[in-house]
This record gives structure tokens, sequence and C-alpha cells, in this order.
């Protein structure tokens, strides 16, 4: 279904661009049904974040033989999506996505300036009253921490019985479902969003966006020569040559199928026939990096955040930057399983900053050539995190 979705919405882009150029009346005529999905998608996001969330933590179990790495997997996993965002927006922010007429077709909507970390925040500082409002707003940073805290007490719930656990899945699979038949909705509203965009912006828009695929690409390579090459040498002892050498195979696999469920047999493989590693680790590491490993993801949604803030006209400050770090990495965490996972991530990170989710119709059409070089990303992550847990047990 993935693939497919995919495809789709590349043919939507292009469609759209003629037709924004040839038929300007029907693409006019067409923009409420962007606008209608946009809508519906505002309104399932608290929905998505609860049942994904909750769920994928409270489920997260030792089953495996090697109890004792199971921390140090999820620690090393989380803590690599967080370096990879940080990266993205360090090297991002150094880069002027800016254009001198900032497209209108979103300029009532910018919520920004109403973006405070300490409210987002105010669990923490025991104003319940409020959080319990952020939550009755649908606050989606809010919602996470909700989330995050309801897995770990279920989690803790499940020992004594399963109940909680199979109640959980339950909400997960219909809110999993709901996103599928609601993504289905997304060519179509790519191309009424797409096409009416460019009738209404400057060139300069286009070559924006053109920049920021070219910067995206070059960025991701980047990282992850630099980023999982030292680590492989210094953490594993392993020639960065040797590493990538042997899992290229497998990096052009993901980078075609851009899927890495589809990719893992043959991550599998590699791990226990080029890397040698131990099977036991890789049974477990793999698998929990294809669900919480989104590193690729991490990264761009880190740049799409910056590169949507610089056209729109919107300067993030340090709580911005901080809140589009941690809902992308909590956000990684459930949604991997959700068809086009960046883009309904994106509306998670957008909406916590402020950032009009009808913007995601300017990134949208090149979602999937990149979507190509995230999931090589990912892939390479998963390897590079199993072989450093791998060096882990033999000492």
């Amino acid at each position: 279904m993935h693939k497919k979705l995919s495809i789709f919405m590349l043919i939507s882009f292009l469609l759209a661009i003629i037709c924004a150029y040839l038929f300007p009346d029907f693409v006019v005529k067409s923009k409420f049904l962007g606008k209608y999905f946009i809508k519906i998608l505002k309104a399932f996001v608290p929905f998505l974040i609860f049942g994904t969330i909750t769920y994928s933590i409270a489920s997260f179990d030792a089953f495996s033989k090697i109890k004792k790495i199971v921390p140090l997997t999820l620690i090393l996993y989380i803590l690599s999506t967080l370096l990879a965002i940080t990266f993205a927006l360090i090297i991002g922010s150094g880069i002027n996505y800016e254009v001198n007429n900032k497209p209108t077709l979103f300029t009532s909507e910018i919520l920004n300036e109403n973006v405070d970390l300490s409210s987002s925040l105010s669990v923490l500082a025991i104003d319940l009253t409020n959080f319990i409002d952020l939550i009755l707003d649908a606050n989606p940073f809010a919602i996470m921490i909700l989330s995050f805290l309801l897995g770990v007490i279920f989690r803790y719930v499940s020992t004594y019985s399963s109940k909680p656990i199979i109640v959980l899945s339950k909400i997960n699979d219909a809110v999993i479902q709901a996103t599928n038949y609601i993504m289905l909705l997304a060519p179509i509203a790519i191309f009424s969003l797409f096409s009416n965009l460019l009738i209404e912006v400057q060139g300069e828009t286009i070559y924006s966006l053109l920049k920021f695929v070219i910067s995206s690409i070059l960025i991701f390579i980047l990282y992850m020569f630099l980023f999982y090459g030292t680590v492989v040498k210094y953490f594993t002892g392993i020639s960065p040559l040797f590493f990538f050498s042997a899992i290229k195979d497998t990096l052009i696999f993901a980078f075609f199928s851009s899927s890495s469920a589809a990719t893992m047999p043959l991550t599998l493989k590699t791990a226990n026939e080029k890397l040698a590693l131990k099977k036991e680790v890789s049974s477990f590491v793999i698998p929990i990096g294809v669900t919480v490993n989104m590193d690729g993801s991490a990264i761009y949604l880190g740049l799409a955040a910056i590169f949507i803030g610089q056209i729109l006209g919107i300067n993030f400050s340090i709580h911005e930057y901080l809140i589009i770090c941690l809902t992308a990495t909590i956000g990684s965490i459930g949604a991997a399983g959700v068809p086009s996972v960046a883009l309904v991530m994106m509306t998670i990170v957008f909406s916590s900053v402020g950032i009009p989710l009808e913007a995601i119709a300017i990134i949208a059409g090149v979602d999937r050539l990149l979507d190509m070089f995230r999931t090589s990303i990912n892939v390479a992550g998963d390897l590079t995190i199993a072989s450093v847990v791998n060096k882990f047990i033999n000492n």
C-alpha cells in the first residue's frame, strides 16, 4: 500500500504542475478538496499520537533471551534519532531558503507566536489544570507527554494482566486502519494544494524547493558517512570502508523499495553473514530498529520545518527547536507502521510549532524522492546500532 500510495502522490505532484499552467480555472475549483483533507488530518492527529505512542511504549517487551541488552538497544536508537535531528537543525539553520514574497496562501494561519515550551511542559511544573487544558485543546506535545506516561503505566500493569495491552492493541489497530484510509486521499489533496500553490506563489518558491531537495540529499549522505562511519570506527573497531562496502547492496535495495520493513530480511542476512553479528543480537536489534529507528525521517522533519519556516517568515527560537527535536523523536516511536510516515509525523511537528499544515503541500510532491534516501539512512542506522550492541555483548 505504501509503495502504491507514494507513486500516486508523485503522479499527483506532476499533474499539479501541468494543470496549474494549462487548466488554472479547474485547479482553482479543486481547492476545496485540499482544504477538507487538511481539516480531516488536523482533527485526527491527536488520536494518531495517543493510539500509536501509548501502545508502542506499553508493548515494549523483553521477549528475547538477551534481556540485558533491551535498555541499551532502545537508548541507542532514541539517542541516534535525537542526534540526527539535532544535526539537521544545526546544518539546516545555516542554509538560506528565504523568499522575498512569502506565500499568501498560509499567512493568516501562522500561529508560531503562540508557541511556548514552558506551557507545553506544564506537567513538569505540576500545573495540572493547565496541562489538562492543553490536552482538551488537542496540543500535540501535551498529548505526546500523556501518551508516553500512560504507556509506561500500562507496561507496568501488563506484568499482572494482559488485558490493558489487548485493549491498547485494538485501539492502535483502529487508529492505524483509519489513518490508512485517510492517507488514500493524499494524492487528491496534493494535486489540489500544490496546483493552487503554483498559481498563487512566485517562481522563487519553486527554486527554493529545488534547493531544499538538493541540500536535503547532501545532508543525508553527509550524516550517513560522517556519523555512522565514526560510530562503527570508534565503538566497534570496524573499518568504515569495510562496513559500507558490506552493507551497500542492502542500502541499494532499501533505496529503491523505500521500506525498512521490506528490506528487513536482507538487512538480517547482511548483519549475520557480511558483518558476522550474532543472530541473537541481530534478530532483536534490527526488528526493533525497523519500528523505532527514524534517523532519516528525523533529519527530513528538521530540514522541512526550517525550510517551511523560512519561506513563511517564521523565526524559530530555541524553544521551538527543542519542541521539534522532542516531537520528532517521540513521534518516531509509534508512527513507523503508518504509510507515508514522514508526512504524518510532519503534521505532528508542524502543529507543535505553529506551522500551518497546508504548508505540507509544498513538500509533499517531492516526498517520494526523499523517502528513498530516508529509508537508506534508517537501514544503515539499524546495522550500525546492531554492530555496537554486538560489540557490547562480546565484551
